[in-house]
């Protein structure tokens, strides 16, 4: 009797112990490319001007908060339709499933771009 009882909470620790696993998030690294029209908003120089481009910011936009995870600075000298700019984020922890990311385009003054722009739907992988 004792050893089915034994066999059954080693069963249900195992069973606990796959759940925990599959529930934690993972690190992983995210890397992104994607086009923008610098005619629209220029860069920022060294002396920023008001309507400027000074970098792009990622967020996870998966549930209602959105959460900033890395930036992206813009590309050297960069003027009218930049193609391949690519930004790769640190570590992060990720839940498994699908998340939506959005960057922005973030002025000198602090204010960003439209969030609906530039928006995409990733799966992470258990």
């Amino acid at each position: 009797m004792k050893l089915t009882n034994l066999r059954s909470l080693l069963a249900l620790l195992a069973l606990v112990f796959v759940s925990l696993a599959v529930a934690i998030p993972r690190k992983h690294r995210v890397t992104l490319t994607f086009d923008y029209d610098f005619n629209l908003s220029p860069a920022c120089s060294l002396a920023p001007t008001k309507n400027c481009v000074k970098q792009f910011n990622v967020y996870d936009a998966t549930d209602k908060e959105r959460v900033k995870l890395f930036s992206i600075p813009v590309p050297a000298d960069a003027t009218g339709l930049v193609k391949g700019i690519t930004g790769t984020s640190p570590l992060l922890s990720f839940s498994a499933g699908e998340h939506t990311l959005v960057v922005t385009a973030q002025a000198a003054d602090g204010t960003e771009s439209d969030s609906g722009a530039g928006t995409i739907r990733v799966q992470i992988k258990p």
